[in-house]
This record gives C-alpha cells, sequence and structure tokens, in this order.
C-alpha cells in the first residue's frame, strides 16, 4: 500500500493512503480533538493533556500539532476518511524533549480502532518522513501495556530499544526506533 504525497505550498493536505487523508489540524477539528483527549483510552495510553472544552481543543491544535508544523516542518495531521469526509483520529511527527529523534505518532477515535487506520497513517507517516523530509532514524514511545500499540510499531520494523522514562510527566514507557542508517 503506497501513500500518494500531496504536500503542496500553501495547501493544508500532507499525503493520502487508500482510505484516508492525511492533513493539517483546523479549527473545525476541536471537537473531534476534544472527545478523542479525553478518551480512557487516550488518557491512559498516552496521557492527561489537561483539554477540557472547546477552547482548550482549539489552544491544544494552535500550541502543539500548528506550531510544531511551522517551526520543524511536520507535525501530527488529522486523518479523515475519505469515504465519509469524518475527522477519526491523528497520525504524524512529533518531536519531544528527551527523546533524540523525530517520533511516529498515532490515536484514532475508539469508534476508528482496530480498522487499520492507524498502521496504515504511520506507514504513510513513515514513508513520508523517509523520502520527503530525508530522516534516517525514527523513534517511537509506547506505555509499557499497549500491546496493540507495540504490535503495530513491530509491524511497521521499529525495534524496541530500552524502556525511559519522560521527562514531561515522569511515565516510564517503551523506547522503539526505525532505523535505516
Amino acid at each position: 500500500m503506497l501513500a500518494k504525497l500531496v504536500l503542496l505550498v500553501g495547501l493544508t493536505l500532507i499525503l493520502e493512503t487508500e482510505r484516508l487523508q492525511l492533513r493539517l489540524l483546523k479549527e473545525r477539528d476541536a471537537e473531534m480533538i476534544l472527545v478523542l483527549l479525553n478518551e480512557p483510552s487516550f488518557i491512559h495510553n498516552i496521557g492527561d493533556k489537561g483539554v477540557r472544552n472547546y477552547q482548550d481543543a482549539l489552544d491544544y491544535i494552535n500550541s502543539g500539532p500548528l506550531a510544531m508544523q511551522k517551526e520543524l516542518g511536520f507535525s501530527l495531521y488529522c486523518c479523515v476518511n475519505k469515504t465519509t469526509q469524518q475527522a477519526v483520529g491523528l497520525s504524524g511527527l512529533i518531536k519531544r524533549e528527551g527523546i533524540d529523534h523525530p517520533e511516529v505518532g498515532f490515536a484514532f477515535l475508539s469508534d476508528f480502532c482496530r480498522k487499520g487506520y492507524g498502521f496504515e497513517s504511520a506507514q504513510a507517516v513513515v514513508n513520508y518522513a523517509k523520502h520527503q523530509l530525508a530522516l534516517n532514524c525514527l523513534q517511537a514511545i509506547c506505555n509499557l501495556d499497549n500491546e496493540a500499540s507495540k504490535a503495530l510499531l513491530k509491524r511497521l520494523d521499529f525495534k524496541f530499544l530500552k524502556n525511559i522514562e519522560l521527562a514531561t510527566n515522569k511515565q516510564t514507557v517503551m523506547l522503539f526506533e526505525l532505523n535505516d542508517s
């Protein structure tokens, strides 16, 4: 399954897969962000971002993914189902303090988990990172008990490196790496 690169200057669509469009987050995505960031699985596996209302969701979009996109040229992207045009989750790259290389990250609304969207989007993001952004090394973190994400990362050929403690919340997570060198 190959992702179609769609990135054009000034446009918000970054790339497409068979079933998804990955684009920059927009104000209209705040409702989806509010729901996603408050799902129990998100809070357990990724963490509580303190997003409790629509304004918090807008602030998260602007100070998180959009600020990272402007600064680094990559971020988490909104995953939109091509058929329904519904925003179903996030997938993309992030750069976190204490992690050496950009990380592949993904999270989907619970109604859209276990449908292959995580693998489909993450595979496209990995290819985009390698071939368009020329990133030779990618990392990913995963909660110790998140079996679904561990399996997805292994399917993408990420290798477990070690357990680390995140600087931001002192949580112990598994660190994975995908390295082309």
